[in-house]
């Protein structure tokens, strides 16, 4: 066998992989045998027909079969020669095999992973971010959570106010024609959330129960949809029921019913929230320092990057984002346009994240971190907690890929322990304090 490996580019190869004769009458000839052995053919015993007579019979089929055992051996041979590990199947191309079985021979173009130079980072200054605990951080957090205990009471004496909540069937025309998307019924809006068109939402308050209105509104100049974008159109709405939200007060009756009686008051309360303030003070600047950092490491080091690597990823956001739109209540319609008009910024997204993954992985060597049997099996309960699935269930849809749970497994200890590493070795500057005003000075 006679391999040439050409450089398309730093990270794409073509292999032009010659097969010699020995090689191709080895394999069709066990493939003829094996074919005689199971061929049923009138007038002889399986396995005593004559050899001519099954290769005239079952030449295209043999042939065929043999072919792509060929490509499979000759590309993988070709990789082991070569000590090269390709990130995705290969391409193939320029197959030849001609009748006369002498010679087969093909191009396999395949991605790996680049060459990165990146052996010092201590020059990297991070911004020393403040994670301090004030009485209003705190307040903040207690007021999302007695508002997470309102109630609601239906109201049919008075019309909607800012506050209420709404339940409304609602047609959209444009030119007095309806368009696609612009009608629901039984659709939920608080007013003053800005979760609707704003021009519609600040129509809301003043409108009766059962009554019904046409409302003008103009969409923003930025809206998602381009065709209706700085449009005036006309709602006709109806008012389904009107409901009051009901706040109760921060008392200890209310730290009692949050915490299921673990806390008789609120002060206790009001430690438990310092606590989860100030860990999730800890957990952003560290977000933020991670994210400071990676940029850094990005402008360090230039390399191309695989294509497989960056369409997968890119394939894998795009699901990711499907996914949890359509688990707010969007319609798919809605959710595959807001995709389509951020298609740059995924792109852009998508090529961060597989650079930050190949240096992260190319440290990991440099620093010759590895992982333990525990962190490995802690980050699978971690798993388990966060798909909200049984052992068993993830055990049963990894079946026979059980190398490649361990394989991702593994590979997540390894980006948080070098992310751990890094952090702790670069340095980190003082937040720099505001300018006083001329007056002061």
């Amino acid at each position: 066998m006679n391999v040439e490996v050409k450089d398309i580019s730093t990270v794409k190869k073509q292999l032009l992989i010659d097969l010699d004769s020995d090689q191709i009458d080895k394999k069709l000839n066990k493939a003829y045998n094996d074919c005689r052995k199971k061929a049923k053919i009138k007038g002889f015993r399986p396995g005593k027909a004559p050899l001519n007579l099954i290769k005239k019979l079952y030449q295209d089929q043999v042939r065929m079969e043999v072919t792509e055992d060929l490509v499979q051996d000759g590309f993988s041979a070709a990789l082991d020669e070569h000590k090269l590990s390709p990130l995705a199947p290969p391409s193939i191309e320029d197959l030849s095999f001609p009748e006369d079985n002498s010679t087969l021979s093909f191009a396999a173009t395949i991605e790996v992973l680049p060459e990165i130079s990146l052996d010092s980072y201590d020059d990297i200054e991070l911004q020393k971010l403040s994670v301090e605990v004030d009485d209003a951080d705190v307040d903040a957090e207690l007021e999302k959570l007695r508002q997470s205990m309102a109630q609601f009471k239906t109201i049919d004496e008075r019309p909607a106010q800012e506050g209420d909540t709404l339940m409304i069937d609602f047609v959209g025309r444009l030119d007095g024609v309806e368009f696609e998307g612009g009608s629901a019924e039984g659709f939920t809006i608080e007013i003053g959330s800005g979760r609707f068109i704003p021009d519609l939402e600040r129509q809301l308050a003043g409108l009766e129960l059962d009554q019904s209105y046409d409302l003008e509104a103009v969409f923003p100049d930025d809206y998602h949809k381009a065709e209706l974008a700085g449009k005036k159109t006309v709602f006709t709405v109806t008012v389904k029921s009107i409901r009051e939200k009901e706040v109760p007060e921060l008392d200890d009756d209310l730290a009692n019913q949050i915490s299921g009686g673990e806390m008789e008051t609120l002060e206790q309360l009001r430690e438990k929230m310092t606590e989860y303030v100030s860990s999730s003070k800890v957990s952003e600047a560290k977000g933020k320092n991670t994210e400071e950092m990676l940029s850094c490491l990005r402008d360090k080091v230039d390399f191309e990057l695989p294509e497989c690597l960056l369409v997968e990823e890119k394939e894998r956001a795009i699901s990711a984002a499907r996914s949890r739109f359509l688990s707010q209540g969007l319609e798919q319609e809605m959710v595959e346009q807001m995709i389509t008009a951020n298609q740059e910024r995924i792109a852009a997204d998508a090529e961060n994240t597989v650079k930050n993954t190949l240096i992260l992985e190319h440290l990991v060597g440099l620093e010759k971190l590895e992982s333990t049997p525990e962190e490995v099996s802690a980050r699978f309960q971690s798993f388990i907690q966060s798909s909200g699935e049984n052992p068993q269930e993830v055990f049963d849809r990894f079946k026979g890929r059980e190398h490649e749970l361990t394989g991702m497994l593994q590979r997540e200890v390894l980006m948080e322990k070098i992310i751990e590493h890094l952090l702790a070795k670069v340095s980190y500057k003082e937040a720099e304090k505001e300018a006083e005003t001329e007056m002061e000075d």
